[in-house]
């Protein structure tokens, strides 16, 4: 709800007089005379906050903030922070204008504006005020700043393309991890080699168990169960033997691979799991190809026993897991094939 016209016209008065005394203040390229930017603001949001304008009044706030933060040697002033400043009075004398049919538009308008310039400033930063309890004093921003009860978009919109997927930060994650387990189980080879013992020998075996067991909680915090499973029983281990340390440095070798496809991935980890337990390794039998093919009713039938399997991925949290993605493709090919003869 906005004010009577009268008063719109006392606003557009008052304001066009402020945005002279903010240009007058931003005459030259160089720092502001603070003085009359921050007085100028102050009055801007003040005309603007008895007009019942709320976006105006948001953005002529933001434009006083800054004005107080250049006076306080808070916030650094260079050609970037000119420009912006510069732009946003251009902007609040568009909107100035707009003032006595004032829309839902214009409201939006001048809160997008707002949270760019409060962005643009937010880098030039110098110091930030301590309070009392001795922490910096941080603005909070409401979030309906950015998504506004009008009916209209939010400021904010998830990123469609984004720069990396949970995947990819998966394999991200897993490789930083086992670098860490490899660069401790390089160190215990070293101090073995050496023959070395007592403490130097103790801190070394337990910084590979640090790792091997950080490595099994970030694994549990993907659902590669499978990953941490056999991570914290390295971790579990005595680590004293040669074929011990080259195991797990194997191990590491293979997560920090970003290269390796997830299904390879899951067939090589369990394969290490296998050969860690002493379990043999057993090589798969040789099927006919005519028996790997589904068609019509053994399709269905193999795509329901596809669909349980995923149910109890999905109960165990682990659809994230290269297994599951290999069901989920599998799941695809079977609809294709139920329908064939």
């Amino acid at each position: 709800m906005t004010a009577p016209q009268a008063l719109i016209g006392l606003l557009q008065q008052e304001a066009t007089a402020s945005l002279d005394g903010l240009d007058q203040s931003l005459a030259n390229t160089g720092m502001p005379d603070t003085a009359t930017f921050l007085r100028s603001a102050g009055a801007l949001r003040r005309s603007a906050t008895m007009a019942r304008l709320d976006g105006l009044t948001e953005l002529a706030s933001t434009l006083e903030r800054i004005a107080t933060g250049v006076q306080n040697a808070e916030l650094r002033w260079d050609q970037r922070l000119h420009l912006a400043v510069r732009h946003a009075i251009g902007e609040l004398r568009a909107l100035v204008v707009q003032a006595p049919m004032w829309s839902e538009a214009a409201q939006r308008r001048a809160r997008t504006q707002s949270v760019s310039l409060a962005a643009v400033a937010s880098g030039y930063v110098t110091t930030a005020p301590v309070t009392e309890t001795g922490s910096p004093a941080v603005q909070v921003t409401p979030i309906a700043r950015f998504f506004p009860e009008d009916g209209l978009p939010g400021i904010l919109h998830r990123d469609p393309m984004p720069a990396i997927t949970v995947a990819k930060r998966f394999r991200h994650d897993m490789a930083t991890a086992a670098d860490a387990v490899a660069r401790e189980i390089a160190a215990l080879g070293t101090a073995a080699a050496t023959r070395a013992t007592g403490p130097s020998h103790l801190a070394s075996t337990d910084g590979v168990r640090r790792a091997l067991l950080g490595l099994a909680d970030l694994s549990e915090s993907y659902g590669a169960t499978s990953i941490a499973t056999l991570a914290t029983t390295m971790a579990r281990a005595p680590l004293t033997t040669p074929s011990e340390r080259a195991a797990v440095q194997e191990f590491a070798r293979l997560l920090m691979n970003r290269e390796c496809p997830d299904i390879q991935l899951a067939r090589e980890v369990k394969q290490a799991s296998l050969t860690w337990s002493g379990a043999p390794v057993m090589e798969p039998p040789t099927v006919p190809i005519e028996t790997l093919l589904y068609r019509g009713h053994s399709a269905v039938v193999r795509a329901r026993d596809v669909r349980n399997q995923l149910k109890l991925h999905w109960q165990r949290g682990s659809l994230a897991q290269p297994e599951a993605h290999a069901l989920f493709e599998e799941l695809s090919d079977l609809l294709d094939l139920a329908v064939t003869a």
